[in-house]
Formats: C-alpha cells, sequence, structure tokens
C-alpha cells in the first residue's frame, strides 16, 4: 500500500513543486515588537534559482513518468543523510541504496506514463544566497493500476540544496490520509 501512495507522492511532489517553486521568498512583515528589515535585492532570490529548481523537478517527473529509477536518482543529493519519507510507520528511506530499493518498488506500482497531479495550493521558497530552497504542495493526483484510473490526494514537502552538479533534494516526504477526514465541527474547531 506504501508503494501506491510513495509512487504517487513523488510524482505529485514534482509536479506541485514544479508550481511551487514559482513563488519567491515573501519579504518578511513588521510584527509589534519587530523592527521592519530594509528591503535589498540581496535578500530576494535570484529568478534564475527559481528556473533552475524547476529543471530538476522537471528531471523527476519525467524519470518517474518514464519509470527511470537511475534518472529519479540523480536530483537527490548523494549526501549520506538524504532522506525519502512516506506515510507511515517504516517508509523512512535514508541514503541513496535506501531511495534507489524504494523508487524501485514504486514503478512498479502504476502504469508508465499515467500519474496526473493537479496542485491547489503550492508554497516554495529560497534563501537569499540561492543555495537552499523548501517547496510545498497539496495534490489531487490520479494515475492507472492496469488500467484501473485511481483518484488520491497527496501532502508533498521537499528541501533541495544546490551542489556541484545543480539542485538536489535532501529531503522529500511524501504523504496521504487513508482515513476518513474529521467531521465538519472539528474542522471548525481546526481552524479557530
Amino acid at each position: 500500500m506504501w508503494n501506491v501512495k510513495l509512487t504517487v507522492a513523488v510524482t505529485l511532489l514534482l509536479g506541485l513543486i514544479l508550481c511551487g517553486c514559482q513563488s519567491q521568498v515573501p519579504e518578511a512583515k513588521a510584527g509589534p515588537n519587530k523592527a521592519e528589515a530594509p528591503s535589498t535585492a540581496a535578500e530576494k532570490p535570484d529568478p534564475k534559482v527559481v528556473d533552475q529548481i524547476k529543471d530538476t523537478l522537471a528531471a523527476h517527473d519525467k524519470a518517474l513518468n518514464e519509470q527511470d529509477v537511475n534518472g529519479v536518482l540523480a536530483t537527490f543529493s548523494t549526501d549520506p543523510k538524504v532522506v525519502l519519507l512516506g506515510t507511515g510507520a517504516g517508509e523512512r528511506f535514508i541514503g541513496t541504496e535506501a531511495i534507489k530499493n524504494a523508487y524501485t518498488e514504486i514503478v512498479k506500482d502504476y502504469d508508465k506514463g499515467s500519474f496526473v497531479p493537479n496542485c491547489d495550493w503550492k508554497d516554495g521558497g529560497a534563501d537569499p544566497a540561492g543555495t537552499m530552497a523548501w517547496l510545498a504542495a497539496t495534490c489531487n493526483a490520479t494515475d492507472t493500476k492496469k488500467g484501473a484510473k485511481r483518484e488520491y490526494v497527496l501532502n508533498v514537502t521537499a528541501a533541495v540544496v544546490k551542489e556541484s552538479g545543480g539542485w538536489r533534494f535532501v529531503m522529500l516526504h511524501m504523504s496521504n490520509a487513508t482515513g476518513a477526514p474529521p467531521p465538519e465541527d472539528k474542522k471548525s474547531e481546526a481552524k479557530k
């Protein structure tokens, strides 16, 4: 079951990150006890950074849809602490070999080229130096397994760093709820 979720999540992540990367780091707003920081061009990430991250995400998405595990791995850092997380206990894959094993199973769980994410919420940002970025999204996704259509919702978060070979994931987390949503009265209380 985690294979379906993780596969969908990974593919979805790529799609939502592509959209989420378009966000710039928001300027800090002064609170009641904070002095407003001067805004300078140096505080905003270089627009080229967003394009570079989108290229990494596009490479990930293309490889995932083609079920090319080595292509997917090329979008991850080789740092020994690189991590891929799923929804439940035991869905933590640390290091390149563990991530490769996870994706090897993931690509078995959907029909090649069938994943379609629709991310209705996405966000992201990058540090002013252009060396680290974060991404988050919630996506309605569809894919097929042996021709049968599947629909699900994925939450995706990621951190990427700039390495000598370009932008690479150091953390990717995909999850989807497996139970019923909370009752309406609980949702209202949570918003308060």
